[in-house]
């Protein structure tokens, strides 16, 4: 089923239509020029056949003029010994019809041109696949000569000619449409690849690059270098985006630490006024604020730069998720929430970093608890498909909206409905940022009601397996 649906998507691209026209062009015009030379040969062949049956009358007319009609007859008589397959056929009659010579009794309609078999009267049988004959009659005196060649040998010909021409057609038109459908094929494998890297791309991984084989230089490939360049240009604006973030949180977090020290001495000092006092306390938690998203621009600065990686083991995720409930489990009592962990697959396995991997499930499950109302059942799944290991946080909450759900894994993207409670828009950035590093793909998905944050990690052997 899998290769008709890639078969009837190929005839429905571009490049196939474009090939099946070209060779339905290519089939019309093979077919024209094979027509015009077939008619073109054919006419040559009578021609010449005529020809030479004028040629052979007048040299017996110059034959007569110089020696006679005995010797006209003694001619003719040399062609009976080389009639193969009754070719030729004469006939000499004098001016009241009796036969002086000849190799047939009598010819209907006697003169020069086709006349078929049925007009050719002998005594002996004529040669069953002769039907017609070209004729060609000339005066000698009061006597008349008829010359004749059977067409049989012409329509040989032209047999030849026309399974010549057939088989030639066939042949070419198969070869334009083979090459037609490996030139499509090719065209459309590209087109695919491009296709797909622009997806990838348009999905954050900026590394890809449209493959190019360096040895050609067609139209796709000038087209893919120059999208490889387009996306090399765009991922060094991300990357010197990102490094400025990274940047002016590592400059900043330090003199913020300062600043915070400096507001414990403020706060700590017995002269202190109730006013101010309550100044300062508001002062030290924008500065923690503010320090804790720093230390979060750094932390994602470092997972997408890949340094993690080098720690990276089995890891199985059933132990992350039962501390995860431990921790969090209380927090959603407390809301008047309902935290569920659904494990299908104690033994479940992926390759990574336990600390971020438990980072980024914690951040999923913190997110639920925090945007969703008292009463909201939020539910972890874990399971293992087609050497995937699937990690699900969904909840029965508000949602999110689906155009909504590509921008919340921007850095400092919140949803307007969220701006007036707690954090700092980077806990899905982050989550975004360690799912790439263990080459995870991360969906969200309407949960009808609520929001289905999907995790499909590549499954790893358990250790010591």
């Amino acid at each position: 089923m899998a290769r008709h649906t890639g078969i009837s998507r190929f005839l429905r691209s571009t490049s196939a239509r474009l090939s099946l026209r070209f060779a339905a062009l290519y089939a019309i015009i093979t077919a024209l020029v094979f027509g015009l030379s077939y008619h073109f040969a054919d006419r040559e062949i009578s021609e010449w056949v005529s020809d030479q049956l004028a040629d052979d009358a007048a040299g017996f007319a110059s034959l007569y003029e110089s020696d006679g009609l005995e010797a006209v007859q003694a001619k003719l008589g040399g062609f009976a010994g080389f009639n193969f397959e009754d070719y030729r056929i004469y006939l000499l009659e004098d001016a009241n019809g009796t036969v002086l010579a000849g190799n047939v009794d009598a010819i209907d309609g006697q003169g020069s041109g086709y006349v078929p078999i049925d007009a050719i009267h002998a005594e002996k049988p004529r040669y069953e696949d002769v039907t017609g004959y070209l004729l060609h009659s000339v005066q000698l005196g009061p006597n008349r000569l008829t010359l004749g060649t059977s067409t049989y040998f012409l329509e040989e010909l032209r047999e030849v000619l026309e399974r010549g021409f057939v088989a030639g057609f066939i042949l070419l038109l198969l070869a334009g449409l083979l090459a037609g459908i490996i030139v499509g094929r090719r065209t459309e494998q590209r087109l695919t690849q491009i296709s797909a890297t622009l997806k990838s791309v348009a999905m954050g991984q900026l590394e890809r690059r449209v493959p190019t084989t360096g040895s050609d230089s067609d139209d796709l490939v000038r087209m893919a270098e120059e999208i490889n360049r387009t996306i090399a240009q765009l991922q060094k604006m991300v990357d010197s985006q990102k490094q400025i973030s990274a940047d002016i949180a590592h400059d900043l977090r330090t003199p913020m630490q300062r600043l915070r020290q400096r507001l414990d001495v403020l706060l700590n000092a017995p002269d202190l006024t109730r006013e101010n006092r309550e100044v300062a306390e508001q002062a030290v938690e924008i500065a923690d604020d503010l320090i804790e998203i720093f230390h979060a621009l750094l932390r994602i600065a470092q997972i997408e730069a890949g340094q993690r990686s080098v720690r990276f083991a089995a890891t199985p995720l059933a132990p992350i998720l039962a501390r995860i409930e431990d921790a969090y489990g209380p927090v959603a009592e407390e809301n008047d929430q309902t935290l569920v962990f659904d494990i299908e697959d104690q033994d479940a396995t992926v390759q990574g970093d336990q600390q971020l991997l438990t980072q980024m499930i914690a951040n999923l499950v913190e997110n639920a608890l925090r945007h969703s109302p008292s009463g909201t059942r939020i539910e972890v799944t874990l399971a293992r498909a087609e050497n995937n290991v699937l990690l699900q946080v969904s909840d029965d909450g508000p949602g999110i909206p689906a155009e909504e759900w590509d921008k919340v894994f921007r850095r400092f993207y919140r949803l307007e409905k969220s701006r007036t409670t707690p954090g700092n828009g980077l806990g899905l950035s982050m989550v975004r940022a360690i799912a790439e590093l263990h080459t995870a793909a991360v969906t969200m998905n309407d949960n009808n009601p609520g929001l289905s944050v999907l995790l499909r990690f590549s499954e790893a052997a358990p250790r010591g397996a």
